[in-house]
């Protein structure tokens, strides 16, 4: 995992995204190691519901669970081909699903789903039933999107602020929670891909001006945040880095990370020969 570094040290915007001192490299997925694999997911229970607090309780932490609608021709489309428009709308419902029954109830937080797009009736019973609320995306680009969620929830009372994407569904929580721990104590936390994004960003105040002129979609998105707090002297602490869902090798990695019972495994059944083919 990462532990906390100063981030006066050299860090070039155009260098490759750095590990923590002394991180070894990106973890092989649990089917590599020989980890047990988490059970499917269940139906959530009334106790198991997020956002657990009564109103006027103070919302910290609180956690944005950032998605796209899952709509043909509107999500993952670099996964047509090999996939139809229509497959890779699936896997990213399919994704989103299984993050919101695996990873938002084992993270105690005020979870709110920003979406970008209309939630169709689908969504809006997933939501309800793991008790999340969905709240429109605003801005013109991922920065500004970032900015405007993180001031919403810091106006409701949060300090420690995190945000997630919701194509990441085989992310262990504890990467999660180490977040939210190393708020209390730093500035910044984030979670960096292994393509050179982020699965994760997080804030314990006032920080937004690091998603300022970030070339999102590009190899070195993480490094130029990381740049940015580097600029305001910030305190930062890198997580291990992780995979997203981009492409058909991510796919078939998380294939190997998931049982019968996921969503996304129930998609991945159906579309794994042409992954193959396509990778």
């Amino acid at each position: 995992m990462g532990r906390a570094v100063r981030t006066g040290a050299r860090l070039p915007a155009a260098d490759p995204l750095p590990l923590a001192p002394h991180a070894g490299p990106a973890p092989a997925p649990p089917a590599l190691l020989g980890a047990p694999f988490r059970a499917p997911p269940r139906r959530a229970r009334q106790a198991d519901r997020v956002n657990p607090a009564g109103e006027g309780s103070p919302r910290d932490p609180a956690i944005a669970l950032f998605a796209k609608a899952p709509r043909p021709g509107h999500v993952k489309t670099r996964l047509v081909p090999p996939l139809t428009h229509e497959d890779a709308a699936r896997v990213a419902r399919a994704s989103l699903e299984d993050t919101a029954r695996f990873i938002v109830p084992a993270v105690p937080a005020h979870w709110t789903l920003f979406l970008d797009g209309e939630p169709d009736r689908p969504l809006q019973s997933l939501a309800g039933e793991i008790g999340i609320p969905i709240s429109p995306q605003r801005g013109t680009d991922l920065g500004g999107r970032l900015v405007a969620a993180f001031r919403d929830l810091r106006a409701k009372g949060a300090r420690r602020v995190v945000a997630i994407g919701s194509d990441a569904p085989t992310l262990d929580p504890e990467r999660i929670l180490e977040a939210i721990e190393s708020l209390s104590v730093c500035d910044v936390a984030l979670g960096p891909t292994e393509d050179g994004g982020y699965y994760l960003i997080g804030t314990s105040g006032d920080h937004e001006s690091i998603f300022e002129e970030i070339p999102w979609g590009s190899g070195s998105a993480a490094a130029t945040t990381l740049e940015r707090a580097r600029a305001r002297s910030l305190d930062v602490r890198l997580l291990t880095p992780w995979y997203d869902l981009d492409d058909a090798a991510s796919l078939l990695r998380a294939y190997d990370a998931t049982r019968p019972g996921w969503a996304l495994r129930e998609v991945l059944d159906e579309v794994r020969a042409r992954l193959v083919t396509g990778s």
